[in-house]
């Protein structure tokens, strides 16, 4: 059975990211790890965005890795490169934002939602909101998917917009998360 996947601002080498978000130093490592346990290569992943940042000849080589269909909605680092770079480093389509099912994907917090929408899945603003975006205020439909907060783990597309609350603010010391395995059935992904 194909199974729907959601990931966002994996920030693939980003050396930065880790220190900003308090990830283990082989953040890279354990994200494609995580994505290989749980995405078959008949699923759809749908990427919210901030692939990867430095060493682009990389990227690549690490979408060749990962199993799946990759769909992207392009971040806001993802835009130096248009669509069609995206498509020719692996994804098999990449856009803007997108309607899928009822809910409207981005990677910034949308402004509204598309027509037929309910609503807005997004990243970006991972697990440091106040302190990067101190005057965000939620609106009822966003909900925001951080890497952060799923241990690293894509999630399962129908399991996150049905408990969406049971991915926020799941804050794990960064040395736990590196040295102990966790299996998919314990994250509930």
């Amino acid at each position: 059975m194909k199974v729907t996947w959601l990931i966002s601002d994996t920030h693939f080498n980003h050396d930065r990211i880790a220190t900003y978000c308090q990830r283990p130093e082989n953040f890279t490592d354990i994200i494609i790890k995580r994505w290989q346990e749980v995405v078959k290569p008949e699923d759809l992943v749908i990427h919210c965005g901030d692939v990867a940042i430095g060493n682009r000849r990389k990227v690549k080589d690490i979408l060749a890795e990962l199993p799946g269909r990759k769909v992207l909605v392009l971040g806001n680092h993802d835009r130096m490169h248009g669509p069609d770079w995206w498509m020719e480093q692996g994804f098999s389509f990449a856009c803007q934002a997108m309607k899928y099912r009822n809910v409207w994907i981005t990677h910034e917090p949308s402004t509204s939602l598309a027509d037929g929408c309910e609503i807005n899945i997004h990243g970006h603003l991972h697990n440091f909101t106040r302190e990067v975006h101190p005057d965000y205020k939620a609106k009822p439909f966003h909900r925001l998917f951080a890497i952060e907060y799923t241990r690293y783990y894509p999630v399962n597309f129908d399991k996150f917009v049905a408990h969406p609350d049971k991915f926020k603010a799941r804050i794990h010391h960064t040395k736990a998360i590196a040295t102990i395995p966790v299996s998919p059935v314990e994250t509930d992904v």
